[in-house]
């Protein structure tokens, strides 16, 4: 019988075709990133187009570590990671000559805030990153990035107990992405070209990481930004706060000096216990040796990007930025990687986007009830 697979030509120009695509979708993403930013100035613009570039470069050379490496340590992994950003960020204050103040947990203008805020994001980043790296290995990384848009959304509600409200625009937004990231995962499961039970357990390990980065966020955004949260900075004042003033403004560098050292301790205490170092070791290879130093120069700038992108734009625009992420890792792996998805998977994202863009143009609407003054943010660089 004839087959009725396309000729080798055939094949090779639908596979171009697609890689060409996948390449001027790309391109349109950053073009849209540098559009929007430009008023911000070129700092801004280079920024934030750096940001979303080693998002997406972290994120696939971790599948590649994990699919065509072979090298599946994905706790080690994220363990070194984090190890980088510890030097790099202590290598940065050393320079400036002031490492042992930066290091110090009193810089934060009181020990309190140390427990209510380091603490609590060095056990929810290491962990947020160990699953979503985990989840690569039972899923596509397309499938990863459209579930990671709940991520926004979970924030959203954390912060709105947390002193920020949000308007009915801004809910109906919520409910939409909501109910689209549950067909998602209903379509995705049952997807008969793939085993149930993997990807359910990917789903998994994809949501409690959506989750512990949405945590994440808010703690490093109050650190960051503090007076933006007036419940939070309302309840300093009253208990601890540094002479009746709001708790201090950190910059990013700064949050990295402080959050880097236990998160670095933690992710490694959660490699040890998951995965064999001894293994690791034996199966390092110079391939391999290869991607995990460039995925760890790719999630240092990542990470140090990430916080002052935040700085620099503000919560909304950067959960735009990281919708324009999602799309970009979709159109890179069905181009590249050859990853399909059900018909329903791809509807759904429409209304995650569609409920995203709602969000963001309620959450931009709504209107500051708290602006306190100037005066009030105290600067540590200044102490």
């Amino acid at each position: 019988m004839p087959s009725v697979e396309d000729p080798p030509g055939e094949q090779l120009g639908h596979l171009n075709f697609a890689q060409g695509l996948a390449i001027a979708v790309t391109c349109s993403i950053f073009s849209a990133i540098w559009i929007i930013v430009r008023p911000r100035g070129l700092v801004v613009q280079v920024c934030t187009c750096s940001f979303v570039l080693s998002l997406v470069c972290t994120q696939l050379l971790m599948k590649e570590l994990a699919s065509s490496v072979k090298f599946r340590y994905p706790a080690i992994v994220t363990s070194l990671h984090f190890l980088s950003v510890w030097l790099v960020s202590w290598m940065f204050w050393a320079a400036q000559g002031e490492l042992f103040h930066r290091c110090n947990p009193a810089s934060l203008g009181s020990s309190r805030r140390f427990f209510t805020f380091v603490l609590p994001i060095a056990a929810s980043l290491p962990l947020s990153i160990v699953f979503n790296n985990t989840s690569l290995l039972y899923m596509g990384a397309g499938l990863a990035g459209v579930v990671g848009t709940m991520a926004p959304i979970i924030t959203a509600i954390l912060t709105h107990f947390l002193g920020r409200r949000i308007s009915r625009h801004g809910w109906m937004g919520v409910l939409v992405a909501t109910c689209g990231a549950s067909f998602i995962a209903i379509g995705e499961a049952g997807d008969p070209g793939k085993e149930d039970s993997l990807v359910l357990f990917g789903l998994l390990f994809c949501t409690m990481s959506v989750f512990l980065r949405a945590v994440k966020a808010v703690l490093q955004d109050q650190l960051l930004e503090p007076t933006a949260y007036a419940s939070r900075v309302d309840l300093e004042q009253g208990k601890g706060g540094v002479n009746g003033a709001s708790p201090p403004s950190l910059s990013p560098m700064h949050v990295w000096a402080l959050t880097a050292p236990p998160c670095t301790l933690l992710a490694f205490a959660y490699a040890v216990t998951t995965e064999s170092l001894t293994s690791a070791f034996h199966e390092l290879t110079t391939t391999s040796i290869f991607f995990v130093l460039i995925s760890c120069l790719s999630a240092t700038i990542l990470n140090v990007l990430g916080l002052m992108s935040v700085k620099q734009l503000g919560a909304s625009s950067m959960q735009i930025v990281g919708k324009l992420n999602t799309i970009v890792l979709l159109a890179l792996s069905m181009g590249f990687w050859g990853e399909s998805m059900p018909k329903e998977v791809l509807a759904e994202t429409l209304f995650v986007l569609l409920g995203v863009a709602i969000f963001e143009r309620g959450g931009s609407m709504r209107p500051s009830k708290t602006t306190p003054p100037k005066q009030s943010q105290l600067e540590v660089d200044r102490s």
